[in-house]
């Protein structure tokens, strides 16, 4: 039986991630914050799939600690991983410092996963086909790297900031495809679509009503975890690593900000940042 690990596996895309897999039998295990929520998504999914593999990690990704706890925890449950899949993200309405002083959305949408990712390698080692999916965005075209504003000091901007943590995600995905590519862990990146879930759910006045306005338009999250469950289980992708995904098919990227360069000060000060974990 195939193991996977899905971040903010609880509401969303992630969550028909979860449903998805274990309607494939899969063992699925997703991380939450909030337990109640976690019971409840826990039971709708085992009712749905029939499978009872079905289990999750409670951890608050604004909590470098809390990261490193919910892969110590996975190592104690489970004797290998399969895939991990780093979904969970954010878009929020203003600055906001987490208590290891840091803008939130640059912690959660890349330095929590950053950090995870790395904690798990060895478990992602264990399997016969391991492989490490990173949900990006289209918005990551607009992104640039700018090392010494990773958490948004001068002139803060939502959208300027979750554009900028889109990029890193490729950035990290093309990194550390690379430093694997000798222990037969794939790595890939992928844009969901527009998807009508609650993500930016926070954000009021002009941004709340185009939101309003534009969801019904948006596809449900079930089709937007559609690419999730194919780099997670299709065969087709077995030995592609370091790649962006739209829809399930290959996509070039284009944005001048990826490259080698880039890759390298992002991990680089990623580790920096790494180091905080007590």
């Amino acid at each position: 039986m195939k193991t996977v690990l899905i971040t903010g596996g609880n509401s969303g895309i992630g969550k028909a991630t979860v449903a998805g897999l274990a309607q494939k039998g899969w063992q699925v295990v997703f991380t939450a914050r909030s337990l109640e929520k976690a019971e409840s998504v826990k039971k709708e999914i085992i009712e749905s799939s029939g499978n009872e593999k079905v289990d999750y990690i409670i951890v608050d990704l604004t909590s470098l600690k809390q990261v490193k706890d919910a892969a110590e925890t996975f190592k104690k449950r489970y004797d290998k991983l399969d895939v991990l899949v780093n979904n969970a993200g954010v878009c929020l309405p203003e600055r906001r410092i987490t208590g290891d002083g840091m803008e939130e959305s640059f912690q959660i949408n890349h330095l929590s996963h950053f950090i995870l990712t790395n904690l798990l390698v060895e478990e992602l080692k264990k399997s016969d086909n391991p492989r490490i999916i990173n949900l990006s965005s289209a918005a990551h075209k607009a992104g640039k790297l700018d090392i010494e504003n990773l958490h948004g000091e001068k002139n803060y901007s939502s959208f300027r900031i979750y554009a900028d943590t889109k990029l890193y995600n490729i950035l990290f995905t093309l990194e550390l495809a690379e430093r694997l590519k000798d222990t037969g862990i794939t790595v890939n990146a992928l844009h969901p679509g527009v998807v009508g879930t609650n993500f930016a759910h926070e954000f009021g006045g002009i941004f709340n009503f185009l939101y309003r306005i534009g969801k019904p338009f948006m596809i449900t999250p079930e089709k937007g975890a559609i690419t999730s469950i194919y780099l997670a289980d299709s065969d087709a992708v077995q030995n592609i690593s370091a790649k962006y995904f739209v829809r399930c098919k290959q996509v070039d990227l284009s944005n001048p900000h990826i490259n080698n360069e880039n890759r390298r000060k992002l991990w680089e000060k990623s580790l920096e940042l790494s180091s905080m974990i007590n």
